[in-house]
């Protein structure tokens, strides 16, 4: 009786343990992705990177001898290095909560000349509990508002005046329901980075951002984040000493959308410091006193930025507009970017490797569209036109005065098979 009473005790066990193992989730791994191409027109030469995919606004004159401007011509180009692979996973629970993973890349290159070698552009995990979830890994930066961005042909939605980027990170996210979350997210600095300064990695402290997300994109949605970053421009100052001042900056947004059965109208407002890590004009300036520098000592150039995003919300058809303009509104302190101080002209102080477009005042683009979808299949017509007003020369704020506006037209077309 005993040995039946074991046998059957064993018997019970072991079937708990299969039934056990059969309700584990197994790990699925869901591939996704496009394979693309666009074709550009641009009627003037403009700063562009990745192949021409990444464009942002267009050059100023370069004269030869004879005073023709050798930028004042057209240029076209074709391009797939946008195709883009991902494999989305999802698998066993963890530590309580659901758990996925995503990596993606496409091959655009490592923006160092090297075009069409494959890239990343997200790799994390995420850990999800009721109201609460962890994310680790590298993915959009927070001021790219994932819910509420330019819907544009062209890929970078709307660089330099709308904010792109993606970094290594760590989020925490509290969602006590549905419609409401509020994030801590600490950041590094991956594919992009602030122009000329140290990277973000040698600094003790991670940029840090705090955002609060409310709604839903179905119908009504709005984001606020704000974040602060420290940077250390060199290590060493100009009498060869070992130096670790560092420069803080400030940033914040406010992000809004609002669905219709039949449109969709996005906005979003954009202030801050140092956001060249965004793809934004800026960065950091050298800080003067009475016109004279002051050793190893910046300030951060401070940008706003304004944009909307109207569309049409047909599923074969879709007709929309972006526009937006960023201003460079220079330093809170005195400052300079470029220092002429002898009576040739010469340049003895150039701090423009600290910069993105330090010569430019504003920038502003307006982009229509119209969009085809059938099957798996989109294509894209977008005509962007994009002016620069650049600056003869800099007030004591590194602000860009005297300017002359320079503007370009880019035709895109852009076709993507989904998978």
């Amino acid at each position: 009786m005993i040995m039946k009473k074991l046998v059957l005790s064993l018997l019970l066990i072991a079937s708990i343990a299969i039934q056990a193992q059969e309700s584990e989730k197994k790990i699925k791994i869901k591939t996704y992705g496009f394979v693309g191409f666009d074709a550009f027109v641009d009627t003037r030469l403009s700063v562009t990177a990745r192949h021409n995919h990444v464009y942002l606004y267009p050059k100023k004159p370069n004269y030869d001898k004879n005073g023709v401007d050798m930028n004042d011509r057209s240029k076209f180009d074709f391009g797939a290095g946008n195709s883009r692979l991902g494999f989305a996973i999802s698998g066993p629970d963890a530590f309580g909560a659901t758990t996925s993973a995503k990596i993606e890349g496409d091959f655009l290159g490592n923006g160092s000349g090297n075009d069409y070698l494959l890239r990343l552009r997200h790799a994390f995990l995420k850990l999800q509990w009721e109201k609460s979830s962890l994310l680790a890994g590298q993915t959009w930066h927070p001021f790219f508002v994932t819910e509420n961005f330019p819907s544009t042909v062209n890929f970078v939605c709307g660089a330099p005046i709308h904010p792109l980027s993606r970094a290594p990170q760590l989020k925490y996210t509290y969602q006590p329901n549905a419609d409401l979350s509020l994030s801590i997210i600490a950041l590094s600095q991956g594919d992009f980075k602030n122009t000329g300064a140290l990277e973000q990695v040698e600094m003790a402290t991670p940029e840090m951002n705090v955002q609060l997300k409310y709604g839903s994109p179905k119908t009504f949605f709005l984001a606020a984040t704000f974040g602060v970053k420290t940077q250390q421009p060199v290590t060493m100052d100009a009498d060869s000493i070992y130096t670790n001042k560092n420069v803080t900056s400030l940033q914040a947004n406010l992000s809004a959308r609002y669905t219709f059965p039949a449109l969709t109208i996005k906005a979003e407002g954009i202030y801050g410091g140092s956001m060249t890590n965004m793809v934004m004009i800026g960065g950091i300036a050298r800080k003067t006193e009475g016109g004279e520098p002051i050793n190893a000592e910046y300030t951060p150039i401070r940008t706003s930025s304004i944009w909307t995003d109207i569309h049409t919300n047909g599923k074969k058809v879709r007709f929309g507009v972006f526009g937006g303009v960023t201003h460079n509104l220079g330093t809170s302190d005195e400052s300079t970017v470029v220092l002429i101080k002898d009576d040739e002209g010469n340049i003895l102080i150039d701090e423009t490797g600290y910069t993105r477009g330090s010569d430019i005042a504003y920038v502003y683009a307006i982009a229509p569209r119209v969009t085809f979808t059938s099957g798996k299949v989109k294509i894209g017509l977008e005509w962007m036109m994009t002016s620069a007003a650049y600056g003869e020369d800099i007030d004591e704020n590194s602000k860009p005065i005297d300017t002359t506006e320079y503007t370009n037209n880019r035709i895109t077309l852009g076709m993507r098979y989904n998978f």
